[in-house]
């Protein structure tokens, strides 16, 4: 009798034990995402998410461009299809409104609410800020990361002939004016100094601020409270259009329509020199399998231009509408996707995290070099225009940038026109 009291209070205390480990039992949340290699990741870890709270995640991955029109069907003031949507950084301006600030998000029961500044990579953060408030979470550390050739930088013999011709030494380059010169040297070899990104798409907006920013000019500014003026300095960002024309004087043929996947195939062929890389897709240059420089990269801050390093942010983040009915298990999702101890098996299975205490540990550095790339590159990140209509000016910018990059129009009317069109867009909506 005893016995069989003993193995029933066994019973008792592992079945407390496993609905106590269940907090959110019988819970279901809809969650929406991009979907690129680190969501992959995520999501074929969420089986044991699940198990660990009870909480059925149902998880939709769709392509990045497709977010927004999504979100404006599924998401109001008053209505939420999802309890967890993730945003791209230039869009929070236009929809933050419809998120639950991050300061009233509630506390995890299993995982620890994130600190914004204490655990993420400095300037992270600065993607989800909006009106005053930080609207959700940001769950990567998605930046520009300049790649460059180690072997390339370390070749005897180019080291020599460089010196010779140029007098100074072949190295990674700090500045646009060296990356120039090397450019230069390196096409008497049969290698392209220089990848653009020239599709009519975001990339080629994320190029013209990432020089602008680089020659000391932006956009936009936001005044007061709701207004915005157009501040591009014409001098500035005419030298800065120019800068890039004379880089793509260097590139792959076909460089006027060249995108990712033109970029990627080039730069694993060992046909370029040096060139930008979004985090997510630097995976593609490690795998040996498909990439001839797998090994021989150097990751870091983009090149200087004559105001200073600048390299264009696009952090995702995590928000939780207001009008979400399950909003507290929608929080613990996040809170353990951005959590230390989630994010130690996640990295394994190709997540780029957020965290400095990942980012910089050394084990998964030793694995993964980018990540410290990552790190040095966020120091210097920059954003997009802040604006609710940040489509309509990121086509106006794009445009025009590409139309004077690929010589359609001169540099200064490609300038004039990015301008006046920026303003159209301003006084189109009463700014």
């Amino acid at each position: 009798m005893r016995k069989a009291g003993k193995y029933f209070l066994i019973l008792v205390l592992l079945v407390s034990t496993f609905l106590f480990s269940q907090p959110y039992k019988g819970s279901t949340i809809k969650v929406l995402v991009w979907d690129d290699a680190l969501t992959v990741a995520v999501e074929s870890m969420i089986k044991q998410f699940e198990n660990e709270t009870g909480i059925k995640v149902v998880f939709e991955r769709i392509p990045s461009g497709s977010i927004l029109e999504k979100l404006a069907l599924s998401v109001s003031g008053s209505k939420a299809d999802y309890d967890l949507v993730s945003v791209d950084e230039p869009f929070v301006p236009q929809v933050g409104n419809l998120f639950m600030p991050y300061s009233a998000w509630p506390e995890g029961k299993i995982y620890s609410k994130i600190d914004l500044e204490r655990d993420l990579i400095p300037g992270v953060a600065e993607g989800s800020f909006w009106n005053g408030e930080y609207r959700g979470l940001p769950i990567n550390g998605n930046v520009y990361v300049w790649l460059t050739r180690k072997d390339i930088v370390n070749n005897e013999q180019y080291k020599k002939e460089f010196m010779q011709k140029y007098g100074y030494e072949l190295d990674i380059p700090q500045t646009f004016d060296q990356l120039l010169d090397i450019s230069e040297y390196l096409s008497t070899k049969g290698i392209y100094g220089f990848a653009p990104f020239t599709k009519n798409a975001e990339g080629a907006t994320c190029e013209a601020i990432f020089m602008f920013e680089s020659y000391g000019t932006n956009v936009l500014v936001q005044v007061g409270e709701h207004d915005f003026e157009v501040v591009l300095d014409k001098e500035k960002a005419v030298e800065a259009l120019k800068m890039y024309k004379e880089l793509c004087k260097f590139a792959p043929p076909g460089w006027e329509d060249m995108g990712h996947s033109e970029r990627i195939a080039a730069f694993n062929q060992g046909k370029v020199f040096s060139m930008f890389q979004w985090p997510a897709i630097v995976p593609d240059h490690e795998n040996k399998d498909q990439s001839v420089v797998a090994g021989k990269i150097y990751y870091g801050a983009p090149p200087a231009g004559p105001a200073k390093r600048a390299a264009i942010r696009g952090t995702w983040m995590l928000g939780i509408p207001n009008a979400s009915k399950n909003k507290e298990a929608a929080a613990e999702f996040a809170y353990w996707w951005s959590s230390y101890e989630a994010g130690k098996e996640l990295v394994k299975v190709g997540m780029t995290p957020a965290r400095t205490d990942l980012l910089l540990d050394p084990k998964y550095v030793e694995q993964k070099p980018y990540f410290v790339g990552i790190f040095n590159s966020m120091r210097y990140s920059v954003s997009r225009p802040r604006i609710e209509k940040y489509a309509e000016v990121s086509d106006v910018i794009k445009v025009n940038w590409l139309a004077g990059v690929t010589g359609r129009v001169t540099p200064e009317v490609a300038i004039d026109n990015i301008i006046k069109g920026v303003n159209e867009v301003l006084e189109k909506y009463g700014y």
